[in-house]
């Protein structure tokens, strides 16, 4: 399989497959292999607007799903996967990279903001096939998760309240100290990795002062339980997003970036894609 073709898997995150209305699998860079993702909020319910967000407004349901929905297409999709490995449905992604690497609660909006987003949580645990549990969050409401068997994967995009609402455009106004504040908590009660989009959007990108104070934030929380800190994932766009001004950053200056972390922190594992 050649390095273009991967490519292609990771930039395809389509969240229809077959006749599932809620679950679905992609190919994840992150993940490292196959993840299999959880659309609880097909409404597209956040509490961000973030500007390089991918999901079409326009295309969204309204209907919120059941605890029991999701968990019958979840189970429906193992099944096809321990049978099939998804072969058919990723024909050109050798099978070593379509190894089952997670179950990820993310899609259209946010998970948290799932009204039976608990009861989800605790029947979760009862499925032994289930590899890893990941919540991809955007960690504005952490601070309402008080039991969670899995990963947390908290997003932390900005170092200044002015970067902050450029790039994440929050619906309420509140400062990226709430951020700072949530992933500390997150930290101290789960494992935790954080997740850092760098882009350019309408011909701006983060400057020094953010990304020294951004480079900050993780320290303080990586302070608060080094243990659970398991790793910061710097990352650009290679998905299509809906507002044409957004461009991926090159690798240099997410290198650049975690050069500044890395000296900061020297004991924490940081990976860019």
């Amino acid at each position: 399989m050649s390095t273009s073709e991967l490519m292609s898997a990771w930039a395809d995150h389509n969240r229809k497959f077959e006749n599932f209305n809620y679950v679905y699998p992609v190919i994840s860079r992150r993940a490292k292999g196959l993840s299999i993702g959880i659309n609880c909020t097909p409404n597209g319910i956040c509490s961000l607007d973030c500007v390089y967000c991918q999901v079409n407004k326009k295309n969204l349901s309204t209907k919120i799903p059941s605890v029991d929905e999701i968990i019958f297409e979840l189970k429906e999709i193992l099944y096809i996967y321990h049978k099939t490995k998804l072969s058919e449905h990723f024909p050109r992604v050798e099978e070593k990279n379509r190894e089952l690497k997670d179950i990820a609660l993310s899609g259209d909006g946010e998970p948290t903001l799932y009204p039976y987003f608990a009861e989800l949580c605790k029947q979760l645990k009862g499925i032994s096939e289930i590899p890893k549990l990941v919540l991809i969050t955007n960690a504005m409401q952490l601070e309402k998760i008080l039991d969670f068997s899995g990963e947390i994967w908290g997003k932390l995009d900005a170092g200044t309240d002015e970067w902050f609402y450029f790039i994440n455009r929050p619906k309420k106004k509140i400062k990226v100290e709430l951020i700072e504040n949530n992933l500390k908590f997150a930290v101290s009660k789960f494992p935790l990795r954080i997740q850092t989009m760098l882009c350019e959007a309408n011909g701006r990108i983060p400057s020094e002062t953010d990304i020294e104070s951004y480079a900050g934030i993780v320290q303080r929380v990586h302070q608060t339980n080094p243990e659970n800190l398991l790793s910061v994932q710097l990352y650009s766009v290679v998905r299509q997003t809906v507002e044409n001004s957004v461009k991926p950053l090159s690798r240099e200056f997410l290198e650049g970036v975690k050069n500044i972390l890395q000296k900061k922190i020297s004991n924490l594992n940081i990976e860019v894609f």
